[in-house]
């Protein structure tokens, strides 16, 4: 998994590649907690190469290590990666009276 670094309100995707037989199972960790699907703001799902995890509308509290942990009768295996949520370039219009 890839290290990602980007700004507030835009979307990151993770992708984790795993494969076995049996298929794995996928979960999602941030800092060691399961990640929280959120309606339209975060979600994770299978893909023909393992899981994407989409977080919309980023946050500087999305910032964390994010973990996939794949799990078949065979073992566990896991990877991880850091997502870094850095404030935009704002410009301000301040009035002195």
């Amino acid at each position: 998994m890839n290290n990602i670094t980007t700004s507030l309100g835009q979307t990151a995707e993770l992708h984790c590649h795993v494969s076995g037989n049996p298929p794995p199972t996928v979960r999602w960790l941030k800092n060691d907690a399961p990640v929280v699907q959120e309606p339209r703001r975060v979600s994770y799902r299978p893909t023909p190469y393992g899981s994407r995890l989409r977080i919309r509308n980023l946050d500087t509290t999305d910032t964390g290590y994010f973990q996939c942990v794949a799990t078949n009768t065979y073992g566990t295996v896991s990877t991880t990666g850091i997502l870094f949520v850095k404030f935009g370039e704002y410009f301000c219009n301040l009035t002195i009276l």
